[in-house]
């Protein structure tokens, strides 16, 4: 480990030079200079050198051990990070070690070494002692290695910390048993998660590579793959566990039963791969309730249905098998916490009000929290999402916390939460949390949207295509609110016409009237159209054929800053009539200088929330912690 004071004489990383006592960092002729608590998180990372700096370092060397929150240090190692140009992936300078903590990516080189002590200055072996000595200690290494490989116990492997969870492959040849094969791989994946030294990658993409190459792409240390084989009733599940570095298997096994008792199945494969990688299961992490067979069955239908909600009327069939699985086993708390959660998303895929959705999310997860208090902390995700419509910003960020900090996180929970914080203009931790759950979850569609339409807010036009992309080959269809953003970033990008059909093709799908979208296109490409564009707006807002969003941002785009903030007042109104984060959007700068753009704040209860949690708006965008 470095000390302070060799590194307060100067160091570099990469291309970076380090002058602490000046409180700069250089390359070339730039110079950052980071606050003081972002400089102290570097110099903590730098005497580690390429070691893990855990939370609980940072709060003890940067907060001198005070109580403090995530927020201070995402924010600080957020603003390091763009100091350093390494906001985007793959990180060059810092990594992230998902559950662990942070390490620096470069190798620190000091510019003044330090003065050698004195058992360093003492007179050096001769040439011949050392060679004979350096022999000694290379054979004695040789026998200790031959003893610890051939004594070496078989059981957890050391070193492991991560794994990708690779799609596990139907072999029974009939698609519609695939709900079982992935309700065996998601069961997996929770019950490791719940192991926190363990970082989990649950991937859906099949991969043409051998594992050490899939471990690189996933950056990840092992690989689990599997199959699963239905005769009849009864079900073989084989796995194997494979290092990432050389391919070198670390574990496999096989878990067999009665498909009536899949989930006994599924408790005792996910024991067997713990105990590969990282010895036994605890007894917390046990599950004790075994459910009615066939109300499992219907959960592991309603789970698949609601993980492919995007597809014909999923959402509505995966409620309608969690309902029939609580009529089946009341006392199976999961289905009632799936069955809020498909009513929770029901306003992003279908035109219904979140007052009654939301109101059914919230009596549902209650029932379930009376009869399995086990769902209590991930379903603080629930009440987070309807104390988001509700406009209670810190209520619903502190039901988020909660929900995220539970042993097993839902990529969901991560998701919703970056919603919340985008609508109160936090959009670099609304981006955190993004990547955070594209981290755990990296191939569903939904999540990559989010990611995506968080860097179109923030005006990384290269970062949201490449998202977009990903998230459109991932199946993320009838996902309303990702249309618009993806909009918004083709007009921004003078991509004009393919912007417009994007628009022209998702208004139809709604059956809404597309006569407006053609003049005010035009108007986009050019600027002497604008009157005509916006008299088609006026008569699609009268005639009640315009969607609140559509309108506030094609007036917005077009310069009509009063029409747009007329549009914007009616946030004041129940539910969420559209995404808050738009207003904080580069199109919206004009509408932001408003005279009554921060009275709007004030009465949303947003500028409230910035007060309470040591915020700090920029005119853009809020920071917040304290420094």
């Amino acid at each position: 480990m470095l000390k302070k004071e060799d590194l307060f004489e100067g160091f570099t990383i990469g291309e970076w030079e380090v002058l602490p006592g000046h409180g700069v960092l250089s390359r070339g002729g730039r110079e950052e200079r980071p606050e003081p608590k972002v400089f102290a998180v570097l110099i903590s990372l730098a005497c580690r050198d390429g070691n893990l700096v855990t939370r609980d370092d940072l709060v003890n060397e940067v907060w001198d051990g005070r109580p403090t929150t995530d927020e201070p240090i995402n924010r600080c190692l957020s603003q390091l990070r763009g100091h350093l140009d390494d906001r985007h992936r793959p990180h060059q300078y810092i990594e992230t070690l998902q559950r662990r903590g942070y390490r620096l990516m470069k190798p620190v080189q000091l510019l003044k070494q330090p003065e050698p002590s004195a058992t360093e200055r003492a007179p050096r072996a001769g040439p011949s002692l050392r060679l004979w000595r350096i022999v000694a200690v290379v054979m004695a290494l040789g026998f200790l290695t031959t003893i610890v490989l051939t004594m070496r116990p078989t059981g957890p492997y050391p070193g492991i910390h991560s794994i990708a969870l690779l799609p596990i492959e139907n072999l029974s040849g009939d698609p519609g048993n695939q709900y079982i094969v992935d309700g065996i791989k998601d069961v997996l994946a929770r019950r490791l998660s719940e192991s926190p030294e363990l970082a989990i990658k649950n991937t859906r993409i099949r991969y043409n590579e051998e594992p050490s190459r899939i471990a690189e792409l996933l950056d990840v240390e092992s690989v689990l793959s599997g199959t699963v084989q239905l005769q009849d009733s009864t079900l073989k599940v084989t796995y194997l566990l494979t290092r990432g570095d050389d391919n070198v298997t670390i574990g496999s096994g096989e878990v067999d039963g009665n498909l009536a008792s899949v989930f006994a199945l599924q408790e005792r494969l996910a024991t067997v791969v713990r105990n590969d990688l990282i010895g036994s299961t605890p007894p917390a992490a046990v599950n004790t309730y075994t459910p009615n067979s066939d109300a499992y069955n219907r959960y592991m239908r309603g789970r698949y249905a609601l993980e492919h909600r995007g597809e014909a009327d999923n959402l509505e069939k995966a409620i309608e098998l969690f309902q029939e699985s609580i009529s089946l086993d009341e006392h199976f708390g999961p289905a009632y916490l799936s069955l809020a959660t498909a009513y929770a998303l029901m306003p992003y895929y279908r035109d219904l009000p979140v007052e009654e959705t939301g109101r059914a999310a919230i009596q549902a997860v209650e029932k379930g929290i009376v009869v399995d208090s086990s769902i209590t902390d991930a379903a603080a995700a629930i009440y987070g999402s309807a104390l988001h419509q509700q406009k209670k910003w810190s209520a619903s960020e502190a039901a988020y916390r909660r929900a995220i900090s539970a042993p097993d996180v839902d990529s969901i929970a991560l998701n919703w939460y970056s919603r919340m914080l985008a609508s109160v203009g936090r959009l670099d931790d609304a981006l955190a949390q993004a990547l955070a759950a594209e981290a755990i979850d990296p191939d569903n569609g939904v999540i990559n949207s989010r990611v995506a339409i968080t860097y179109t807010w923030l005006g990384n036009s290269d970062k949201a295509h490449e998202f977009f992309r990903r998230a459109e080959s991932l199946g993320a269809t009838g996902l309303t609110e990702q249309v618009l953003p993806y909009v918004l970033l083709l007009v921004r990008d003078v991509r004009f016409q393919e912007a417009e059909n994007m628009a022209m093709t998702a208004i139809r799908a709604a059956g809404a009237s597309t006569d407006w979208i053609s003049p005010v296109f035009s108007a986009f490409a050019d600027r002497s159209l604008r009157g005509s564009a916006l008299q088609a707006l006026d008569k699609a807002s009268s005639d009640g054929t315009l969607a609140p969003v559509a309108e506030v941002t094609a007036r917005a785009i077009l310069g009509d800053i009063d029409g747009a903030m007329t549009v914007a007042r009616r946030l004041e109104e129940p539910g969420e009539i559209f995404a808050m984060d738009l207003l904080f959007t580069p199109e919206f700068q004009t509408l932001r200088k408003h005279p009554e753009f921060m009275p709007l704040l004030e009465r949303l209860g947003v500028v409230d929330y910035w007060q309470e949690t040591g915020c700090s708006f920029d005119g853009q965008k809020a920071t917040c912690g304290g420094s």
